[in-house]
């Protein structure tokens, strides 16, 4: 997972809040001696800064494909997404992810 892992992805707590749930789903059926049917699909997050207080969430998979969180145009530099990187995904990353509620 994240580091650790051989994806050939990069190594992001976006990518890894969404390796972990097929983690568990495939152990769970290897446990159960099912088949392991959770694919990852190479999502990923990149915070793109291009300017003072603006930023470009860039979200997309292993082919490149756009895989936008927000119901609004991501590729389109924003305030909004500059004060998500700064405020709101720190404190979701050490008080979310790493304690496994995000």
């Amino acid at each position: 997972l994240g580091d650790a892992s051989g994806l050939p992805t990069s190594k992001t707590g976006a990518a890894i809040r969404k390796q972990a749930p097929i983690l568990v789903k495939n152990l769970v059926s290897s446990l159960l001696g099912q088949e392991l049917g959770a694919k990852y699909d190479g999502y990923t997050s990149c915070p793109l800064v291009t300017g003072y207080g603006r930023l470009v969430l860039a979200e997309f998979n292993y082919d490149l494909e756009p895989q936008e969180t927000f119901p609004f145009d991501q590729s389109k530099e924003r305030r909004s997404m500059y004060l998500l990187k700064k405020l709101v995904l720190p404190r979701m990353y050490w008080h979310g992810i790493l304690k496994g509620r995000a």
